[in-house]
């Protein structure tokens, strides 16, 4: 099983592990380098002392050996150490610890053999007990030769020693230590993770549905770096996560909007056709029941199209097909291809101005720009219609004005939702889909422009329409 441990212990254990190892390292250490310099420095007085013997028997000889026992023996309780005399063939001839010493043989001893081939000669030993001893040896010499040896030693502790003699009070040290390093370990792993621990709260908060929270970058460079990353993410998820909302609430009131509005001519359909399978219709009821059903299946097919070509601009994930536009020739165009309908209504259209040309579809343009001629020619029949072309800036402005009555200042923000209609002169029955001016603006928007309507001060709206111009 796979056990979660924080950040903060696993810190703890670190910083205690770091801190134990360290200590133990370092005692070590200091304790052997402090046993180094205590051997050195006896070594220096050990080699004092053979050297100084060496020096004197070079002068007597060892001719009067009993001599130098006595000589030896009456220095011990002065001596720090044990002082012996040897012959060439390095045996014992004078011991500093009595007689019982002499006629040893220590030939066989590395630091003798040294010293009688003329060097210096040093070693150290451990007894049973750990306990070290160090044994300095100098060669004697007399007339050129060789004669002897001096030979000088003195026990002392090793580390091991000495931490076993001090066991106890290394407990205690240790203890102490240990303790000290606990609490320490404690408030430095609190501190170091302290920044975690809040983005670990703002993390929590946010998967369970917070996007608004966010967490200060604080501590170190990569917790700050964390944080500021974890902002930036937050930042970007509550924007996807509202255009979501925001998408999903336009879809659910186009799909309620659609279904109110296929509702009315369904039911005219259904109530005419029902009326006529009846039977006994007067011939020019039946005629006018058989017209309602055509005019409203007609209102279906329109608001289906209306539909299809809305998703269409506004579902399109490929490039628009772009060319270089004259906006004051795509309205004459349009003006061209509604003729036969300003015709009927006895309107006339004036274009004037001129203006950077703009890349667009020219096929969704001048459906934007019938679009807005229809709609004037619709409110205001038997009236004029202007069209202005002219710059703005870095833009191209293609504005309609018609001689209407106007739009009611509380319908302007929302004229061009879907299925939004402003007056009973334009409802249901005059045969639109409620779509055009949705239509309008997705296909501005989709060529990175922006449409509005305003008011005229002398009578009728102006519908403006801003594409980004081209430089020449």
């Amino acid at each position: 099983m796979h056990l979660s441990v924080s950040i903060r212990a696993r810190l703890f254990a670190s910083l205690l592990a770091v801190a134990i190892i360290s200590a133990a390292g370092l005692s070590w250490y200091f304790l052997a380098q402090m046993e180094s310099l205590g051997l050195r420095q006896l070594e220096e007085r050990l080699g004092s002392e053979a050297l100084v013997a060496s020096a004197i028997v070079s002068e007597r000889g060892l001719g009067g050996a009993g001599s130098l026992q006595a000589t030896l023996a009456a220095a011990d309780p002065g001596l720090a150490s044990r002082l012996r005399i040897l012959d060439g063939a390095g045996v014992a001839v004078a011991d500093s610890a009595g007689e019982a010493g002499l006629g040893i043989d220590y030939s066989e001893r590395t630091e003798i053999q040294n010293a009688l081939a003329g060097r210096y000669g040093a070693f150290t030993r451990t007894g049973e007990d750990e306990i070290y001893t160090m044994y300095v040896a100098y060669p004697i010499r007399s007339g050129g030769q060789i004669i002897g040896a001096s030979y000088a030693s003195t026990p002392t502790l090793s580390v091991t020693r000495l931490l076993r003699e001090y066991r106890q009070q290394l407990a205690w040290a240790l203890g102490a230590f240990l303790l000290a390093t606990l609490v320490l370990a404690e408030l430095v792993s609190r501190w170091l993770s302290r920044p975690l621990r809040y983005l670990e709260t703002g993390t929590a908060a946010f998967a369970a549905g917070d996007f608004g929270v966010r967490v200060e970058p604080v501590g170190a460079r990569e917790t700050r770096a964390v944080a500021e990353a974890f902002n930036t993410m937050a930042d970007e998820v509550e924007r996807v996560v509202s255009e979501l909302k925001n998408e999903e609430r336009r879809k659910s009131r186009f799909v309620s909007d659609v279904s109110h509005e296929l509702r009315t001519p369904l039911t005219a359909i259904r109530g005419a056709a029902e009326t006529l399978l009846d039977g006994d219709v007067a011939p020019e009821d039946a005629e006018r029941f058989l017209s309602t059903i055509v005019s409203e299946s007609d209102r279906l097919a329109r608001l289906a199209n209306d539909l299809l070509a809305l998703q269409r601009i506004e579902g399109a994930t490929g490039e628009l097909p772009l060319r270089r536009l004259d906006l004051a020739e795509v309205a004459r165009r349009a003006v061209a291809g509604l003729e036969p309908l300003l015709a009927k209504r006895g309107a006339t259209v004036e274009i004037s101005g001129e203006a950077p040309a703009v890349l667009g579809d020219p096929d969704r343009i001048q459906q934007v720009v019938a679009n807005l001629i229809d709609n004037a020619t619709r409110v205001a029949e038997r009236s004029t219609v202007l069209v202005e072309v002219c710059a703005e800036g870095d833009r191209t402005v293609l504005s309609v004005l018609d001689e209407g009555p106007g739009i009611p200042e509380a319908d302007l923000g929302r004229l061009f939702d879907r299925f939004y209609r402003t007056q009973a002169s334009r409802d249901r029955t005059s045969g639109g889909s409620g779509l055009g001016l949705a239509i309008v603006k997705a296909i501005v928007t989709a060529h990175a422009g922006q449409i509005e309507a305003t008011n005229r001060p002398e009578g009728g709206a102006r519908f403006t329409l801003r594409l980004p111009a081209l430089k020449d």
